[in-house]
């Protein structure tokens, strides 16, 4: 349950990092039609821009959950078993890697879609 939860928050972060972070850093290194090649070739890209607000709160909400619940699982004793015992203790140092590293993916993204664009445009809503 916890390596599906983990395997969705990194989804769910890069997806963000595609729908938001990727059009802006290629437009601003002034590779637009880049983009424009980019988005003609897989328009889902858009779907996610245009749906940005709810993909950023479900991957936050999936990151919070999966944060808790490795918090839970790093306070529980592995299995007696020899392969399990071995398992469990493998499996949790990549474990918070992977929760980390959405983690990251998931603030980048979030800086270049409600962050940097409020210094840049000076929006104020």
């Amino acid at each position: 349950m916890t390596r599906l939860l983990h395997f969705f928050s990194l989804f769910g972060s890069l997806s963000t990092l595609l729908c938001c972070a990727l059009p802006v850093t290629l437009v601003t290194l002034g590779m637009g039609a880049s983009f424009a090649s980019l988005t003609s070739t897989f328009p889902q890209i858009t779907w996610l821009t245009l749906h940005k607000d709810a993909l950023f709160m479900g991957t936050g909400l999936v990151l919070i959950i999966s944060f808790i619940l490795m918090q839970y699982a790093s306070k529980q004793p592995c299995p007696v078993e020899p392969g399990k015992k071995e398992a469990c203790q493998s499996s949790r140092t990549p474990s918070k890697w992977i929760f980390w590293i959405s983690i990251c993916i998931y603030i980048v993204g979030l800086s270049f879609s409600y962050i940097i664009p409020r210094f840049i445009y000076g929006i104020t809503s």
